[in-house]
């Protein structure tokens, strides 16, 4: 076994998953009692990964969301994976008190059994034999009941997963969440799975799903749930972690990927690419290898992204910006990574970019509103992805949803990197 096997972020299994019984338990759970299931967290906290370990390929569909991705490209690309045939003929919209619903038709070739009686060529005996015939129906593509019922009309009795949840757009996922109380009423069930960090998101545009779904946090990961994968990865791969284990998790900031991916470049610093004969020890050098590559590794994406969040195109020449975002990451870069992993308030954002902003008086709770309501959406346009921050407004907190942006903070000098930005016209 290598060291790639067991240790780091991927998409394929990892030896040394574990199971968490407040995670799998309740994932299982869901399965059992035949019910959505929402399994959310901040991004490489091991929502795909809890997946494949309870599910194999035959059991699941699964859909990757895109930020251009609409329920309709949902349901034909499911069709398309269970190679179900349909005949596209031009979109319909309807308008019904006042709002505008688009519709799909197409004739869909549905399967149905006949018996045919066949002549014995030996005996002159007649047999029967059963013949598969089509027939083209029209359903609107567009609608969960029509998806319904041609998914019943094929015996479908999978898992649909929707991975990347959280870049559809919010009246998507709004349009979703409807759907799903329509799809579970004919027992075709969904996996959704989003970078999130509060209970309830998608009951927050469906009241009606209250209760009705399985929810699944994949966070926190506590120091024990470390330990266990060092434990598992240490028996694999015959090393020790025992001198710099409770660095590593220091290090992590409750996050798994950063953990895993902390854990195999150790062992590639210490030249374990496979099982050793002989135990070998991890040592601090290997550490402060391991955090200068993965440093490196997030420095180029983060700086990027942070970059493309805080650039504000001018509209009209007379206009005069808040540059609301460029102050609050000037805001964040000044308090310490231990003190973002809770949440930011609102009032203290507010409060936080007032203390340093050139026109203090016009920051406008209704501009912070504006900011922080529309935080993953602005995100996604820009190409951030996955996003850095999400606004919780049950809560009133803002959290840091990509888990490697603690690690990156903590690590890089956050007073020289902010002189780099570009100061905007007119501070």
């Amino acid at each position: 076994m290598q060291t790639i096997d067991v240790f780091g972020v991927s998409n394929s299994d990892i030896a040394s998953y574990i199971t968490r019984s407040d995670v799998d338990d309740r994932f299982l759970e869901g399965l059992s009692r035949n019910k959505h299931i929402i399994v959310f967290g901040a991004s490489k906290q091991g929502k795909t990964a809890l997946t494949n370990k309870h599910l194999n390929e035959s059991q699941f569909i699964r859909i990757n969301c895109s930020p251009d991705t609409k329920p309709l490209d949902i349901y034909k690309s499911i069709l398309r994976q269970l190679g179900v045939e349909f005949e596209e003929e031009k979109a319909t919209t309807s308008k019904i008190g006042g709002a505008v619903s688009a519709g799909f038709k197409a004739k869909v070739k549905i399967p149905f059994a006949t018996e045919v009686e066949l002549n014995g060529k030996a005996s002159g005996d007649g047999s029967n034999q059963e013949q598969i015939k089509y027939k083209p129906v029209e359903y609107n593509l567009a609608l969960p009941q029509d998806i319904s019922e041609i998914l019943k009309s094929v015996n479908f009795a999978k898992r649909i997963i929707l991975e990347n949840f959280h870049y559809l757009d919010e009246d998507s996922q709004k349009e979703m969440a409807f759907h799903l109380r329509v799809f579970e009423d004919y027992n075709i069930l969904f996996i959704v799975l989003g970078i999130w960090r509060e209970k309830n998101r998608l009951a927050q545009f469906n009241g009606d799903l209250q209760d009705r779904l399985i929810e699944v946090p994949v966070e926190p990961w506590k120091k024990e749930y470390f330990e266990e994968v060092v434990k598992a990865g240490e028996g694999l791969l015959g090393v020790s972690f025992a001198n710099v284990i409770n660095d590593i998790i220091d290090n992590s900031f409750d996050s798994i990927g950063v953990f895993q991916e902390l854990c195999k470049e150790c062992c590639i610093a210490a030249g374990i690419e496979n099982k050793q004969q002989n135990v070998k020890l991890i040592s601090p050098a290997n550490l402060e290898a391991a955090k200068t590559r993965k440093v490196e590794d997030y420095s180029g994406r983060h700086i990027r992204s942070i970059e493309t969040f805080v650039e504000q195109k001018i509209k009209k020449s007379d206009e005069i910006p808040l540059y609301v975002a460029y102050y609050f990451i000037k805001y964040l870069f000044s308090l310490d990574a231990v003190d973002i992993e809770g949440g930011l308030r609102r009032q203290d954002i507010h409060s936080g970019i007032q203390a340093i902003h050139h026109r203090p008086d016009d920051v406008r709770p209704s501009d912070m509103s504006y900011f922080l309501h529309n935080m993953t959406a602005n995100q996604i346009k820009k190409d951030i992805i996955p996003p850095l921050f999400d606004y919780d407004r049950s809560t009133r907190k803002l959290k840091v949803i990509d888990s490697t942006l603690y690690f990156f903070l903590r690590n890089v000098d956050t007073e020289e990197l902010f002189e780099e930005f570009d100061i905007p016209e007119g501070i």
